[in-house]
């Protein structure tokens, strides 16, 4: 019979492998998925990884979309820590949509550089 126990310390190395683990198996699955599809798997792995970065397009696209991910993980992670009630990430993106939005339609009228730090602090 298995009885599950809270280990007392946590492995060193499990601590590093578990990361390493995880991205390797999802690649794995992800090749397997591709090669069921009848595409390449290689070639969808270097179309994902590679070539989305290999030119300035790609990168500013990947900045765009990860930026807002980021501040979600920032201010997620404040509330973690702080031990306070926190709306979740869909709602941190919605409400800093919004509040960024209020922000630019306060000043539309307004030309300045100043305007782009605003909203961002809005949100």
């Amino acid at each position: 019979m298995f009885r599950l126990e809270p280990r007392k310390e946590t492995s060193r190395t499990m601590l590093y492998a578990t990361p390493v683990m995880a991205v390797v198996l999802t690649v794995l699955a992800s090749m397997v998925m591709f090669a069921m599809l009848g595409k390449d798997p290689f070639r969808a792995l270097w179309i994902i990884f590679f070539q989305s970065v290999s030119d300035t397009f790609g990168v500013a696209e990947l900045l765009v979309k990860a930026t807002p991910l980021v501040l979600i993980g920032i201010g997620l992670s404040f509330g973690f820590r702080a031990g306070v009630w926190n709306i979740g990430a869909e709602g941190q993106f919605t409400v800093g949509a919004l509040a960024g939005g209020s922000v630019a339609l306060a000043f539309w009228e307004v030309d300045g550089a100043w305007l782009l730090p605003l909203m961002a602090l809005g949100g």
